[in-house]
């Protein structure tokens, strides 16, 4: 595994509905990102980039089955073309259940091959008048360490990051659509979840206004201790970059912060009880 891995997050304005548009902006900030930089290892787009956030029932059209979608094979041959993993947020129709979809993101390989998909378990509001929630959260085992995605909502619960913790993440993933006026609270939380678990995070968020709703950006790269090392606080399409060392969790955990090694899951069964 490589241990100093060059991660980029992309903060966009998708158009509603246009997933042509939308994909050639993401061609274009990979072009973007890869003349501009020697090279980068992951790129991370937000939420449903494909296809924005206020779809409503379009949604039903617009999904695509994993891996075989069209979106998958354009990313699919980005990746390859840029040798950088790629993770997209996207509809995803259901490979055995006609109608059934989810709000997912996708990892590609940067030799294109795609490796995996994570279902948004924790849905929010009206999605889940069209999405099912996922049920688990998988960790992805990349030649850029083990990766922990999580879709927008997902980021409030404290337990998603913990459990990606706990299986042995190197970096935490959020692809998101945060609106406003909760950007406070976003950058609390994003701190919040990469200082408890001491973990990179690096953070998608979009920009624009769909129907109804509006999203403030704050796209975000953060240290094991929860500290900034890159961040675009402007509503403005861009994006920021910032090389991460692996070995920083290692050293914290062996040194003051250990509260992993520290905890008490005997102590903890309340957790599971519903609320």
């Amino acid at each position: 595994m490589i241990l100093k891995v060059d991660v980029a997050v992309v903060q966009l304005m998708p158009k509603l509905c246009d997933k042509e548009y939308n994909l050639g902006k993401m061609r274009s900030f990979v072009e973007k990102i890869l003349s501009e930089k020697k090279k980068c290892d992951l790129i991370i787009f937000p939420e449903l980039i494909t296809t924005a956030y206020e779809c409503g029932d379009k949604f039903y059209e617009l999904a695509e089955i994993f891996p075989e979608g069209e979106s998958i094979d354009f990313v699919a041959k980005l990746a390859r073309e840029y040798n950088s993993h790629i993770i997209f947020g996207f509809a995803e129709e259901d490979c055995n259940m006609k109608n059934v979809l989810y709000n997912s993101a996708a990892l590609i390989g940067s030799d294109g091959n795609p490796i995996g998909v994570y279902r948004k378990v924790h849905l929010f509001g009206e999605e889940a008048l069209v999405f099912r929630p996922g049920c688990d959260y998988p960790i992805f085992k990349t030649k850029i360490g083990n990766i922990g995605i999580m879709i927008c909502w997902d980021t409030l619960f404290p337990e998603v990051a913990r459990i990606y913790a706990i299986q042995g993440a190197d970096l935490l993933v959020i692809s998101t659509n945060w609106e406003k006026p909760c950007s406070k609270e976003w950058d609390l939380m994003t701190t919040a979840r990469a200082f408890d678990n001491t973990l990179h995070l690096a953070a998608a968020n979009r920009i624009g206004t769909d129907k109804h709703l509006t999203f403030f950006g704050h796209s975000r790269i953060l240290d094991p201790l929860g500290n900034v090392l890159v961040k675009i606080d402007e509503e403005i399409e861009a994006y920021a970059s910032a090389r991460i060392d692996y070995d920083m969790t290692t050293e914290l955990r062996k040194s003051y912060w250990t509260q992993l090694k520290d905890r008490r899951p005997d102590t903890y069964e309340i957790l599971t009880q519903k609320y």
